[in-house]
C-alpha cells in the first residue's frame, strides 16, 4: 500500500526527519527509568486483593474466567457481549491470570502494574517518534504513568482493560509515526493490527482515527494549513482526502464496534434509554463531567471509585464548566498557528472523552477517574510542550523549566502514592468513597458487603439499611436478608429475603440470588432456612406449588417449626390445594396452639369451605395470642356478621380503626352494617363510613365501594342519590377489564330497591 504523494508528511515533519539530538542508548535508558520507576510507585498494589465489585463479575466467580484458559472459555470471549461489550483481548488476559496464578490477589495485580508500565513505555516511544523532542515526549510519559487519576485503571483487577487498550493505544500511534514514514503495506498492517488489538482490549479505542487525523495536523505536518511566516493558505482537497481514505479502514471497524457495543450494553442494562433521559440533561451532565475532569487533573484530590449520578446539574456546576471550555478552545484556536500543540492535545482530551462524557449514559456513574486513561494525554501534550517553549524562549530558564517540571512529577507520585492506599480492599475501597461523595447507595452497598465478607455482618447492616434509604433495590435487601442470616435472626432474615424477590421476581438479579440460595441448600441439606429462601423465589415468581414443596422440606428439617407449616399452607391455599393447606395448618395449631397466624390462616381456610362455625373459634384463639392485629380483628368481625351478630361485629369494626384508624375495609363494612341492618341502622354515621373509605381509596371509585355508599344514602333516605351512586357503579361495572357478573346482579336488585323508594335491608339469619 501507498499514500498519494500530496498525503505525505512535509519536509520539515519531525517524522521526516528524525531525532537529530538523541540516540539509542539514550532513549532505552529514558524508557527503561521510567518503566522502573512506575513499577516502584505502584507496587504496593501486588499486596492487594479482589474487591466484590466487578472483580468477582469479570474474574473470580465468572463461570467463563475462573477455570482458568479453556477452549469453551475462549469461544466465549470471541462470540459474547454478555457481561458489558466485545473485548476478548482482556478476557483472555484473565483467563491466562487465572490459569497462573489461581487466585492470588497479587499475581493480578502485578500483571496489571507491568502491562501498565508497559503502556508508558510505548506512550513515550510513540509521542518521541511523532514529535522528535525527546524530553517533552519523556515528560508528558511521566506524567500518564504518575498522575493519580490513573491509580484506578491500575490497582482494579477489574480495569485490565484500561491497560491493555492504552498499550495498544499507543503501539499504534507509534505505528502510524513508522507508517508515514515508511508507507507500505507491512507498516499499514502493524498500525492497523494495534489498533484491532486494541478494540479487543477495550471499545473506548474507537476515537484513534481521528486523533490520527489531529497528529497529520500536529506533529507531523502532513496537511499544512499556515504558510511559514504564519499566514493561511489553501490545503487541497486531494491531500485531506488521501488523508481520510488511508484511515477508512480504521473507521469501518469503529462503526461496527459502536454499533456492536450500543447494542450490547443496552441489552445487559447498563445503558440508560435515550427517550427516559432528556437531552439538555445529558449536555449539561456532559459539560459538567468536561470540568470536573480538568479540575481533577490540576487539583487530584477527593478521588474514589464511584462518583453517584446527581439527579440534576445545578447551573453553578454546568455554567463554569461551558464558559471554561469555550475559553480554552478560543485561547486554542488563537494560538492554532504558533502553538498547534495546543489545539491538538485539547481536540485528543475532548475527543478521546466522548465515547464516556455521558451523552449516553452508561452505568450510575456520573464520572469515573479510569476513564480520563487515555484522554489526559492531550491536555500532558498541551502543558507539556507549552512549558518547554516558555522555557526554551527565556534566557536562562531552561533548568528553571526542568526543575519546575520535576516538581510537578514528584508531586504526582506523591499524591498516587496517597491515593493507591484507598485501593487496599474492597473496605478501604468503599470507606473511601462515602467519605468523599453523598447519596452513594452503592459505595454503602459494597462496603456493607465487604465487611459481611469478612464476617462482620453486625457492622455490615446499617450500611446496607442507609444505602436502602437512599434508593429502595433489590441487593441490599438481598444483602441485609444473608447478614441477618448469618447473625442468626431468621425472621428478619426471611422478611428481607421477600422483600428482596418481590423487587423483580424473574429479573438477573433475582436469578442470581436463586443460584445462591440453590447451592446453600445443597451444601447445607439440613439447614430449613435454604429451602424458605427457595420457596420465597418460587412464591415471587407464582410457583406456589413448588414453593409448597421447598416449605414442605423445611417443615420435615425442622418438625418443630409451625411457621413453616403456617407458609406452607399459605402457598398450598394459593396452588388452589385448600384441603391440604386445611391439613397442614391443623398439624400447625397441634405443634403450636398459641401461634396466632396459624389459627387465624386455618379460620380463614374453613370459613372459605364453607365451614363457619368451626372456623370461629380460631379466630378467637388468634386474638386471644394476638390482639393488636387488626387483620384478625377485621375477619373476626366478617365471620360475626355472617351469623347475624351484627351488634357484636360492630365493636369489632370499630376496634380495628382504634388499631388503625386508615383501615378503609373496616370503614366500608361499618357502613354496610349501618346501612343495611334494621337492628343497627344509622344512615348518618353510614354515610360517614362510606365518605371516609372512599377517601383512603386514594380518589378511586371501586364499584363495591360506591354500592356501600348507595345504601348509605338509601339508609338517610335520600334516594335520587341513592339511584344515581348505583348507576355509577353498574356503568362501571360495565366498562370494566374484568367482568362481575354476581356484584352486577346484586346492584341491579338493590337499584330497583331504592326506585321503591325502600332501603336495602339484610334479612336476620335464620332462627333470630
Amino acid at each position: 500500500m501507498d499514500l498519494p504523494q500530496a498525503a505525505r508528511p512535509s519536509a520539515n515533519s519531525p517524522a521526516t526527519a528524525g531525532p537529530p539530538d538523541t540516540n539509542g542508548v539514550l532513549l532505552a535508558r529514558i524508557a527503561v527509568g521510567l518503566a522502573l520507576l512506575t513499577f516502584l510507585i505502584f507496587l504496593p498494589v501486588v499486596t492487594y486483593e479482589f474487591m466484590d465489585y466487578d472483580d468477582d463479575v469479570f474474574v473470580t466467580n465468572n463461570l467463563h474466567v475462573a477455570p482458568g484458559l479453556t477452549w469453551e472459555g475462549i469461544q466465549w470471549a470471541f462470540t459474547s457481549a454478555d457481561i458489558d461489550y466485545w473485548r476478548p483481548l482482556s478476557w483472555l488476559s484473565h483467563m491466562l491470570d487465572m490459569e497462573l496464578f489461581g487466585l492470588v490477589a497479587g499475581g493480578h495485580h502485578l500483571v496489571n502494574l507491568l502491562i501498565h508500565c508497559a503502556a508508558v513505555v510505548m506512550a513515550f516511544l510513540a509521542l518521541q517518534r511523532l514529535s522528535g523532542a525527546l524530553w517533552p515526549s519523556a515528560m508528558a510519559a511521566a506524567l500518564f504513568a504518575w498522575h493519580p487519576l490513573h491509580v484506578e485503571s491500575v490497582a482494579w483487577i477489574a480495569e485490565r482493560k484500561d491497560v491493555l487498550c492504552g498499550f495498544f493505544f499507543f503501539f499504534t500511534l507509534w505505528a502510524y509515526a513508522r507508517y508515514v514514514v515508511q508507507p507500505g503495506l507491512r507498516s499499514y498492517l502493524t498500525m492497523f493490527a494495534g489498533f484491532v488489538l486494541g478494540i479487543a482490549s477495550k471499545p473506548m479505542i474507537v476515537t484513534l482515527p481521528c486523533v490520527l487525523l489531529l497528529l497529520d495536523f500536529w506533529p507531523l505536518r502532513r496537511f499544512a494549513p499556515f504558510s511559514e511566516e504564519g499566514g493561511a493558505r489553501r490545503v487541497g482537497w486531494p491531500v485531506l482526502w488521501g488523508l481520510l481514505r488511508e484511515k477508512l479502514p480504521l473507521f469501518a471497524v469503529v462503526l461496527v464496534l459502536s454499533i456492536s457495543t450500543v447494542y450490547s450494553q443496552h441489552r445487559v442494562g447498563t445503558l440508560s434509554e435515550l427517550g427516559g433521559v432528556p437531552l439538555l440533561w445529558r449536555l449539561q451532565t456532559s459539560v459538567s463531567a468536561y470540568g470536573t475532569y480538568l479540575a481533577q487533573t490540576f487539583l487530584p484530590v477527593d478521588l474514589c471509585v464511584l462518583y453517584p449520578l446527581p439527579p440534576g446539574v445545578p447551573l453553578a456546576k454546568w455554567l463554569p464548566a461551558s464558559l471554561l471550555l469555550g475559553l480554552v478552545t478560543g485561547l486554542c484556536l488563537w494560538q492554532v498557528r504558533r502553538r498547534p500543540y495546543l489545539i491538538v492535545g485539547w481536540l485528543w482530551f475532548l475527543g478521546v472523552l466522548v465515547p464516556v462524557i455521558g451523552l449516553v449514559q452508561v452505568g450510575e456513574q456520573a464520572h469515573a477517574d479510569r476513564y480520563t486513561y487515555l484522554p489526559l494525554t492531550g491536555v500532558f501534550l498541551m502543558l507539556v510542550w507549552a512549558g518547554s517553549d516558555w522555557a526554551q524562549a527565556q534566557a536562562g530558564r531552561l533548568r528553571w523549566g526542568a526543575a519546575l517540571g520535576l516538581a510537578v512529577l514528584l508531586l504526582c507520585a506523591g499524591v498516587t502514592h496517597q491515593q493507591l492506599q484507598f485501593w487496599e480492599n474492597g473496605i478501604t475501597v468503599f470507606t473511601r468513597a462515602i467519605s468523599v461523595t453523598t447519596g452513594n447507595p452503592t459505595a454503602l452497598n459494597n462496603l456493607g458487603v465487604a465487611l459481611r465478607a469478612r464476617g462482620r455482618s453486625k457492622e455490615a447492616i446499617p450500611h446496607f439499611e442507609a444505602g436502602l434509604r437512599i434508593r429502595y433495590e433489590q441487593r441490599p435487601l438481598l444483602n441485609l436478608a444473608w447478614a441477618h442470616t448469618y447473625l442468626g435472626h431468621e425472621a428478619l432474615a426471611l422478611a428481607y429475603m421477600t422483600r428482596a424477590f418481590a423487587v423483580d421476581p424473574d429479573g438477573r438479579v433475582s436469578r442470581e440470588a436463586y443460584a445462591m440460595v440453590l447451592q446453600h441448600a445443597q451444601e447445607f441439606p439440613t439447614a430449613p432456612l435454604h429451602r424458605k429462601f427457595l420457596g420465597i423465589a418460587q412464591a415471587a415468581r407464582g410457583n406456589y406449588g413448588e414453593a409448597a414443596e421447598h416449605l414442605g422440606e423445611a417443615a420435615r428439617l425442622a418438625p418443630h417449626d409451625s411457621n413453616a407449616r403456617v407458609d406452607q399452607a399459605a402457598y398450598l391455599a394459593m396452588a388452589g390445594r385448600d384441603p391440604q393447606a386445611t391439613q397442614v395448618l391443623r398439624e400447625a395449631v397441634a405443634l403450636a396452639p398459641t401461634n396466632a397466624l396459624a389459627q387465624a390462616n386455618l379460620g380463614g381456610l374453613l370459613a372459605k369451605q364453607g365451614l363457619l362455625a368451626e372456623a370461629l373459634p380460631h379466630y378467637q384463639l388468634a386474638l386471644a395470642s394476638d390482639p393488636q392485629n387488626p387483620n384478625t380483628r377485621h375477619n373476626h368481625a366478617l365471620l360475626l356478621a355472617r351469623f347475624g351478630r351484627g351488634a357484636e361485629a360492630k365493636r369489632e369494626f370499630e376496634q380495628v380503626l382504634q388499631l388503625q384508624s386508615r383501615h378503609w375495609p373496616a370503614r366500608q363494612q361499618l357502613a354496610w352494617l349501618l346501612a343495611t341492618r334494621a337492628d343497627l341502622r344509622d344512615g348518618e354515621a353510614a354515610l360517614r363510613y362510606a365518605h371516609s373509605a372512599l377517601e383512603l381509596v386514594g380518589g378511586k371509585r371501586p364499584p363495591m365501594l360506591l354500592d356501600v355508599l348507595a345504601a348509605a344514602h338509601a339508609a338517610q333516605g335520600n334516594f335520587p342519590l341513592a339511584i344515581q351512586v348505583a348507576q355509577e357503579a353498574l356503568a362501571l361495572l360495565q366498562t370494566g377489564k374484568q367482568p362481575q357478573p354476581e356484584l352486577e346482579a346484586a346492584i341491579r336488585a338493590r337499584l330497583q330497591t331504592y326506585q321503591s323508594q325502600r332501603p336495602h335491608t339484610i334479612p336476620p339469619p335464620a332462627g333470630k
